[in-house]
């Protein structure tokens, strides 16, 4: 019996990153309800789920609130900027269904909307996961992250497919938003910290590393 509750035991490992993602979620949701704080929120998150869950440092509610604090100036000046543009594109896509149902040709668009807010939400995607990694102007980390989405298809396709199922699956079963989102999230990190790491030197790898040995 010792040799489950043992630390380094697989399966207890496994139980606790398990109730972390579920805590963390948690965290996410609740931080999220002002709506100004998305940006923040969102950035904690995938910090989080990065040195947390992922890379067992330190605890979670050190790391979410660290990075929550840290990034909160630059996280909500731009989450306002996406915020705009989502508020844009929900009038225009309620338009042109409600035209469409009427039978006017207009309505069509409401398709080209829908193709350009799923170039959005895989750039918001980007732009929040590189806040939580990397130091930048808003501007600057603006267009990394659109370069780094539009020369890296196939891991962004990845994190739109992911985005999408997990509002999906959320909006059908809503008690399923206090776990997937979590879940979703691991596996948009696997797929960005791919693409972010051919954007690191050697010597920042090296750094890393040795910071998040320090602080396990």
């Amino acid at each position: 019996m010792s040799g489950f509750f043992n630390a380094d035991n697989k399966l207890w490992s496994a139980i606790n990153s398990a109730v972390d993602a579920v805590l963390l979620n948690i965290m996410w949701l609740i931080t999220c309800i002002p709506v100004f704080t998305v940006g923040a929120a969102t950035t904690a998150f995938y910090y989080t789920t990065h040195k947390v869950i992922r890379n067992q440092r330190s605890s979670i509610w050190k790391e979410y609130w660290a990075s929550f604090k840290a990034n909160f100036k630059q996280a909500t000046k731009t989450w306002l900027i996406f915020l705009v543009i989502f508020l844009i594109f929900y009038f225009d896509i309620n338009i042109c269904t409600e035209a469409l149902k009427a039978g006017e040709k207009i309505g069509v668009m409401v398709y080209f909307f829908y193709g350009l807010l799923a170039v959005v939400l895989i750039w918001f995607m980007y732009v929040f996961a590189y806040i939580a990694r990397f130091e930048n102007d808003v501007k600057t980390t603006l267009k990394n992250a659109a370069i780094m989405a539009f020369t890296n298809p196939g891991y962004s396709l990845i994190v739109l497919v992911l985005v999408a199922a997990t509002v999906f699956v959320c909006w059908i079963v809503f008690p399923f938003s206090w776990f997937v989102p979590a879940i979703a999230m691991v596996f948009i990190n696997l797929a960005l910290e791919k693409v972010f790491r051919k954007y690191m030197t050697e010597e920042e790898l090296k750094e890393e590393q040795q910071n998040d040995m320090m602080r396990r």
